[in-house]
């Protein structure tokens, strides 16, 4: 394909490449990364700002009136963040080297204050913005050299002036003051690239009220004349420019969200084009984005569409045709996308500005035009807890799933990530919590469920091919909620511990290795118990347990003592609203320390256990919104303790990699679906890396992501 300069719509995108071998590995799932903005991100470009080998994404934050700089680290993740005001309702972004010290500054579009902002990058970090005054209601804004002296100039698309105004640019951060060139009704994209060849940047003014794009021929000096105006139909949002047909000369995409599809304008080279080509992609397409995102030297299209929360790819074939549209899932009302190469794997990577989820989401690609995403499947109804094993003794990780009004589900795996249709099986009134083990020491996996509005527990012994037995039901308190499978009278033989939310207790249940429990024996914990652990926290040899108390914001530990029982209850603090908490030797002391989600507060708390029953702390980290379920493993593989944890507000799994100190690294959040409820964590494809399961209540799915991790150099 032959070599082509373009410049790109800015609102919607303005994307580098950096491709640089790949570094040490990192968490790493095939989901969707989500990163937290400020207030109505509405645009996302993407660019080493700090000089330190990383991609960094810069997003506009229209309702906080500022710019965000999330600088990048290894693997594709994103550490600092770095805040920075500018004009009213920031809505479209630009980089260049405005001042010539080869360093990357930001051009901001303000929408109602009707100017543009300008940074210029230093050494210390950034000056501070510098107004311009354009057009009524900026919308959009793109860097170019359109007077032919080799210096970064602005042409800015106004919506409420229906004109482009052309700032250019003294070469020192400057510029002089706009001229306006007159657009079509309410433009909204605007894409530079010389249309005729004659070594002009010439200008595509996508305009939405008079559903066209007005065409702008340069004449090299800074002005524009207009010559044409492409009757495309159906409100164009978004226009783009790129050699689709290979021939040397530009042509163009634009967006339709009416109609659902792309448009494609072949150009002659003279600045006119032939009769369009529409190309398919999801509901609602808010922006359209060109690159080559499969490595064949063909360009290809990337399109967000804001309706349904996706980002359609359409590889291209070098003949100005495109394949059927693949969608992947991102967050609420993608506006913008930048494409660059975030974890420095060599491949191209996507990153998606979410207006209404106020995030911005990040697909890791492989080189071949499909992105990281988690696989869903059904599980029917409103899936609230998981557990996986083996249950069918085929060395494969099955999924029992609960959240149907009496039953729960089996899944059984195919020991390749995928599952096959669920299997129900009666249980009780409510069932919710989910646990397994050996009951019966017959050496087939039996399940114990905590049946939340008939109060009691309920024994499936297993056939070992994946059926079970009737259910045999056993009293606890009110509400059992969670649970655990362990041995409290140290005799070889699995008991249950259950929390009882809404009678603030924790049952105990000894197993008599035939199948059967014994009556429950019921301790007192704090109120609104909703989360349980076990282990050894004051190494005696028993098994004590942590529950996390939502009501009273504290864990209760409650120690072992012979014969299963346990002592009253000491509390422990943490942040408000803890909903679950998980065991681990978070700092490598060789004593179990808690880590708790806490609901109301949004944060996971640490708390450090000092062997001999007691905490201290708690070590506060931020999570995602309502955090729900929380767990401990080696996701990474590196020796030391990580966290995982959904959050039910904000439909994320957030991973927080541990050093093996006690501290742990900013989560890395990965996308799921509606109200994730629920996660566990086995190694469901047999590479040996452990994988995860979420819950998602609200989408009746369970999304599995597989573990990416590269290998360690």
């Amino acid at each position: 394909m032959r070599s082509y300069r373009f410049y790109l719509c800015a609102a919607c995108a303005l994307t580098f490449f950096y491709f640089i071998g790949a570094g040490l590995s990192q968490i790493s799932f095939q989901a969707r990364r989500d990163i937290v903005a400020k207030v109505y991100p509405t645009s996302v470009v993407a660019q080493d700002i700090n000089g330190d080998g990383e991609v960094d994404v810069i997003v506009s934050n229209q309702g906080s009136g500022a710019v965000s700089i999330f600088y990048g680290s290894a693997g594709g993740s994103f550490g600092g963040v770095k805040t920075l005001g500018v004009g009213v309702a920031p809505v479209a972004l630009a980089l260049d080297d405005f001042n010539r010290d080869n360093r990357p500054d930001i051009a901001v579009a303000n929408w109602l204050s009707h100017d543009v902002s300008i940074l210029l990058t230093d050494a210390g970090g950034f000056s501070p913005a510098h107004a311009y005054k354009v057009g009524q209601g900026p919308t959009s804004l793109v860097s170019a050299d359109v007077n032919g002296d080799n210096l970064a100039d602005l042409c800015v698309a106004n919506g409420f002036s229906n004109d482009v105004s052309v700032l250019i640019g003294d070469g020192k951060g400057g510029f002089a003051g706009a001229v306006a060139f007159k657009a079509g009704s309410e433009p909204r994209s605007i894409a530079a690239v010389d249309l005729n060849n004659d070594g002009a940047i010439d200008l595509s003014v996508a305009n939405r009220r008079s559903a066209n794009v007005t065409i702008l021929l340069g004449d090299g000096k800074g002005g524009f004349k207009p010559t044409d105006e492409l009757g495309v139909g159906d409100n164009p949002l978004s226009v783009a420019a790129g050699d689709f047909n290979e021939d040397g000369k530009a042509d163009l995409a634009t967006a339709h969200p009416k109609s659902g599809f792309i448009t494609i304008w072949i150009g002659d080279g003279a600045g006119r084009f032939a009769p369009p080509r529409h190309f398919n992609v999801d509901t609602e397409p808010s922006c359209v984005t060109v690159r080559d995102i499969s490595n064949d030297r063909h360009l290809d299209l990337v399109v967000a569409n804001r309706f349904k929360g996706t980002i359609s790819t359409l590889l291209g074939d070098g003949k100005g045709g495109f394949g059927p549209a693949a969608n992947f899932k991102v967050g609420e009302s993608p506006l913008s996308l930048a494409i660059a190469d975030f974890n420095r794997d060599g491949r191209p990577d996507i990153a998606a500005a979410n207006r209404d989820s106020d995030n911005i989401s990040v697909l890791l690609g492989d080189g071949r035009g499909r992105f990281a995403e988690s696989s869903s499947f059904p599980t029917g109804h409103f899936p609230r807890a998981l557990y996986a094993a083996d249950f069918n003794a085929d060395g494969k990780i099955d999924l029992a799933v609960s959240g149907f009004p009496t039953k729960v589900a089996l899944i059984l795996g195919d020991g390749k990530g995928g599952f096959g249709p669920p299997a129900l099986f009666e249980a009780g009134d409510g069932p919710r919590a989910v646990g397994a083990g050996d009951f019966n020491k017959d050496g087939r996996l039996d399940l114990v469920i905590g049946n939340e509005n008939s109060g009691d527990v309920a024994i499936l012994l297993g056939n070992g091919k994946g059926g079970f037995s009737p259910a045999v039901r056993y009293k606890t308190g009110g509400g059992p909620s969670f649970l655990t499978v362990q041995d409290f009278n140290k005799d070889g033989l699995a008991d249950v511990a259950v929390v009882n939310r809404d009678s603030d207790t924790v049952s105990v249940l000894i197993g008599d290795g035939r199948g059967r429990l014994s009556s429950a024996v019921s301790y007192k914990t704090g109120r609104g118990p909703s989360g349980v652990t076990a282990g050894d926290f004051n190494r005696d040899g028993y098994i004590d347990i942590a529950t996390a108390n939502l009501f009273s914001s504290n864990v209760s530990i409650l120690l072992g003592q012979p014969g299963g029982k346990l002592s009253e209850a000491t509390q422990f603090e943490t942040e408000r609203g803890p909903f679950s908490v998980a065991a681990g030797d978070f700092n490598r002391d060789g004593k179990l320390d808690l880590a708790t989600a806490n609901t109301g507060a949004a944060t996971v708390s640490v708390l450090s256990g000092d062997g001999t029953g007691r905490f201290g702390g708690p070590l506060n980290l931020a999570a995602g919104e309502t955090p729900a379920v929380i767990i401990s493993g080696d996701f990474d593989r590196d020796g030391n303790a990580d966290l995982a944890v959904v959050n039910f507000g904000s439909a994320t799994l957030s991973v927080f990699a541990g050093d093996g100190k006690g501290s742990f690294a900013p989560p890395v959040h990965f996308g799921a679906a509606a109200a994730p409820r629920a996660v566990t964590a086995a190694d469901f494809d047999n590479d040996g890396r452990p994988d995860l399961a979420v819950a998602n209540r609200d989408s009746d799915t369970v999304s599995i992501m597989m573990n990416s991790l590269t290998a360690r150099k």
